[in-house]
């Protein structure tokens, strides 16, 4: 069976007639879309796409298609429309670690939202720890964060590899000794996970370059500032996996993210929607979406 994403993704780039574009208008980042795009040819087994440096053309076999994927997603369109439940309300205040904020969020949101249009949302990404703080003195009603440190009430919800990455023109940074690192500054779940393997494995280190954002980090390691360290679901366009061996760097523990949610509101519907669209958002990250190296 095909997936409505991937179809979403198909029609958008047949539309636009542009990767970039198509992105964009979905709220995904290009290399989900390329990615999108690749599955759904390799579950055909048609090419749908002639691309080149300027444009993007539909095969045949993307015009036979077209038609086909128009109809199926606007009739989903209408089986949402007709099963959303304006009856539910609220204002919920939701805090995320910025992985997710720049992959997954919004393919949430757009799906929530369809479902349950009479729900206002605040959200507020930050670093995970600032986030959590947050949290605990109310400022959230959930938070969906990276945390080591769980409490009985978190929810898991995914462990991500954490992974080495480095600029493609700078292939040889990270056989530097000491190791230039771009991190996210302190509290930072994946920045502790980072130095502990160093220091574990005594390679000496030295921190070159801090952000809190991930583009900050992403301009950092792509202009050869130095190796960093993302989950390998949520790694910014334009940087290269580190083959491990290779450079002789430790490998990383998988990456705990977690969500929680304040019980102080017995039978909130909003809570419980929202929860269960992250769920099923989360549910449909397996091995096939997983960045090359």
């Amino acid at each position: 069976m095909i997936n409505t994403d991937l179809l979403e993704s198909f029609l958008a780039v047949a539309e636009e007639k542009n990767f970039t574009f198509a992105a964009a208008r979905m709220g995904l980042t290009q290399s989900t879309v390329s990615q999108h795009i690749r599955r759904l040819e390799a579950q055909l087994g048609q090419k749908l796409f002639q691309r080149s440096t300027h444009r993007v053309a539909l095969l045949p076999e993307g015009e036979r298609l077209l038609p086909h994927a128009r109809r199926i997603l606007s009739a989903i369109g209408d089986a949402e429309r007709a099963l959303a439940t304006p009856g539910v309300t609220g204002h919920l205040r939701l805090g995320v670690a910025e992985d997710f904020a720049t992959s997954r969020l919004p393919d949430i949101l757009r799906r929530f939202r369809r479902f349950y249009p009479g729900i206002t949302l605040q959200i507020e990404v930050g670093l995970s720890g600032n986030l959590l703080d947050k949290f605990h003195t109310g400022c959230f009603d959930i938070v969906l964060v990276k945390t080591r440190t769980s409490t009985q009430q978190a929810m898991p919800l995914m462990a991500d590899p954490l992974v080495w990455v480095t600029s493609p023109e700078e292939p040889d940074l990270c056989k530097q000794r000491p190791l230039p690192l771009a991190l996210h500054p302190e509290p930072s779940v994946s920045r502790s996970m980072a130095l502990e393997a160093l220091t574990a494995a005594h390679i000496p280190f030295v921190i070159t370059h801090t952000s809190l954002s991930i583009t900050g980090l992403r301009a950092g390691v792509i202009a050869g500032l130095g190796v960093s360290v993302f989950g390998r679901h949520f790694i910014p366009d334009g940087v290269k996996i580190i083959d491990t061996l290779t450079a002789g760097l430790p490998t990383l523990s998988d990456l705990p993210f977690s969500l929680e949610y304040q019980k102080t509101k017995p039978d909130n519907q909003a809570v419980d929607a929202l929860i269960r669209a992250i769920h099923e958002n989360v549910a449909l990250l397996d091995q096939h979406t997983l960045p090359l190296s």
